[in-house]
């Protein structure tokens, strides 16, 4: 039962902050008093899943082991309201376990009474009920188990009461239970032996007696099994009238299984307590991914998070991080040093805060979520019809449709399925709108058609206005390095992380790199694929080439992008090999700044026909 309503919790986390810090109380309670924890555990141990069980009583499948189960795990209802007794936070489980009791435990004693400690798999062949519990089933059982003493004290009785020593008693799988004589004293035999079968140097009679108790014996079986259905049930029928208190109880001692098992987790992986704002700020410190963190133990490099507006008075301020942290990051770095495990590792330890749960950190401070959005992996759906890119589109567009300020956003290499340009172009157009910067040009837009229609109210003024107030939280991890720029032209609203790596020897070509799996404040210029290629097993020659082809087409230089506040990339020359930027770079020319001066609106016809003749023979010069 814990483990689903644990799994339920995750899929539908709180946003109250009261109920999320209710959780977290209850939680620390376990954390600070051991003894408590260790007893409830223990308890908690013997009680079964009554939610399923309650479940199949209600269609009639329970089985004699579940009736049983039901009705051991009913009966620590009074033990596991004693031990919350002297625990506040649990104050409520407490009371709904103590309300349920007096419906629910003379149930469970009437089952343990009625049934065995270690009942059947099935009724088949009985050995459910307890013996004595019903005399009427005793009674069958009795003559299941004491033929034989039965039919040695009828010899007796018959041979002393008809003076006949050599009569006997007995059973024959043809022709059941006899009475017999040997041929002497078969012609004396008293009128009350009905004479049945005729041997060779014997009779055999029957009585009605015998007979009554013939038919006694070969019935009891049935009887037994029969007699053991009803009592199973009515059983079950008590147990089915009680089912919404069942699954009332199976709730609360759920909830309880599943705070201790946090407190237990916290407790053996030091775990600490999240502070819950209503701000929209996101900040860890030492944050752990709670999974890698328990598969590789020390080797895992905690990293911290600071995403949005500053941090409030009761939290530490961190290190390696601003107070007043954009709420946009843009993380790049080499492929397999840690990006994807980054922004993971924060929306999961979001998450986990959400549910009430402890976190694997030194400290955090989370503001609440309405929903987190992920843009991860390359799936496609060819079944409908869609590619790797369209999916990613799809999922792309549902974010920026439906994200609001206190949304948290996680996307992970955005535009990689399209050709570099088309990639790089929509990467930076996301990044501005989630910086809000399209939501300003919407408002700026809203409002001229309000002055020009000269309307009272825009409702869609009102919305783009409360849109653009502030931006979602959100990690964006890439390796479109020109969107760095970004940090410099959208000051306080972008920030640039990057995974720290080190080359040895720095600098050379077969160097090796280094992961060092720390995410870092600023931007990095390389993503080092031809280094992972390398140690993937990529042929020599292949790996060398590419790196020619690299130095052909780099597509970002140290320098060559400007910081400017507009939208739009400011122009610089070529690099001094020549080589032109991809995306934000063009070479000048003549004939463009020729066609600057033109003054269109002053031209004739025939002025105009000579200024283009102009413009082509300038394009004809040597070398252009």
């Amino acid at each position: 039962m814990g483990r689903r309503l644990l799994r339920d919790w995750l899929c539908r986390p709180l946003r109250s902050i009261e109920r999320i810090e209710a959780r977290q109380n209850a939680v620390a309670t376990f954390i600070e008093d051991r003894t408590l924890a260790a007893q409830l555990a223990e308890i908690l141990a013997g009680v079964q899943d009554v939610a399923r069980i309650s479940g199949r009583l209600a269609v009639n499948r329970a089985t004699p082991r579940d009736l049983v189960a039901l009705a051991c795990s009913l009966s620590r209802a009074a033990h596991v309201a004693a031990s919350l007794e002297n625990a506040p936070a649990l104050s409520t489980h407490r009371e709904r376990i103590t309300s349920l009791q007096e419906r629910i435990e003379p149930v469970a004693a009437a089952i343990r009474a009625a049934c065995v400690d270690t009942p059947p798999a099935h009724l088949r062949e009985g050995g459910l009920i307890r013996d004595g519990h019903d005399a009427e089933l005793d009674e069958a059982r009795l003559l299941q188990k004491d033929a034989g003493s039965w039919l040695s004290q009828y010899q007796k009785q018959l041979s002393e009461k008809h003076s006949l020593p050599g009569l006997k008693v007995g059973y024959n799988r043809v022709f059941g239970y006899f009475i017999e004589l040997p041929a002497a004293q078969a012609r004396t035999a008293p009128a009350e032996l009905v004479r049945k079968q005729t041997l060779k140097n014997a009779e055999r009679f029957t009585t009605p007696e015998l007979r009554e108790y013939e038919g006694k014996v070969t019935t009891a079986e049935a009887r037994g099994l029969e007699r053991e259905r009803e009592l199973f049930a009515h059983l079950c029928s008590l147990a089915a009238g009680i089912v919404s208190a069942v699954s009332a109880y199976a709730d609360a001692v759920a909830e309880v299984d599943v705070l201790l098992a946090l407190a237990e987790k916290a407790v053996q992986r030091a775990w600490v307590r999240p502070l819950l704002v209503a701000q929209p700020v996101l900040s860890i410190h030492g944050g752990r991914h709670p999974v890698l963190d328990e598969t590789l133990g020390g080797n895992f490099v905690p990293n911290d998070a600071d995403l949005g507006s500053p941090v409030p008075a009761a939290a530490v301020s961190y290190s390696n991080f601003r107070r007043n942290s954009p709420a946009l990051a843009l993380i790049t770095g080499p492929n397999m040093a840690g990006k994807s495990t980054f922004i993971r590792q924060t929306a999961l330890l979001a998450l986990l805060a959400h549910t009430g749960s402890y976190i694997p950190a030194d400290r955090a401070t989370i503001g609440i979520i309405d929903r987190i959005f992920t843009r991860i992996g390359a799936d496609d759906a060819l079944h409908a019809g869609q590619s790797t890119f369209m999916v990613e589109m799809i999922e792309t567009a549902n974010i920026l449709n439906h994200a609001t300020p206190q949304s948290l956003i996680i996307l992970d290499e955005v535009g990689r399925g399209t050709s570099t340009l088309d990639g790089l172009s929509l990467a930076w157009a996301i990044v501005e709108y989630l910086a809000g910067e399209a939501k300003k040009r919407d408002s700026e837009t809203a409002k001229q058609g309000k002055a020009e229609d000269n309307s009272d109210s825009d409702p869609r003024v009102a919305v783009s206005l409360t849109r653009s107030a502030l931006s979602p939280r959100t990690l964006f991890a890439t390796h479109y390095h020109e969107l760095t720029d970004l940090e410099a032209r959208f000051p306080g609203r972008i920030q640039n992380l990057h995974v720290a790596v080190r080359e040895w020897p720095s600098g050379d070509d077969h160097a090796e790199i280094v992961f060092l799996h720390r995410i870092l404040p600023g931007r990095t210029d390389q993503s080092y694929g031809l280094h992972v290629a390398r140690l993937a097993g990529i042929p020599a020659p292949v790996v060398a080439r590419g790196r020619e082809v690299l130095a052909s087409l780099a597509v970002h230089h140290a320098g060559s992008v400007k910081p400017d506040t507009s939208a739009v990339p400011a122009p610089s020359r070529a690099d001094e090999h020549g080589q032109l930027g991809l995306f934000t770079e063009y070479l000048p020319h003549p004939v463009i700044d020729a066609l600057k001066e033109v003054k269109l609106d002053n031209l004739s016809p025939i002025q105009a026909f000579d200024a283009l003749r102009r413009l082509k023979e300038l394009t004809n010069r040597p070398g252009d």
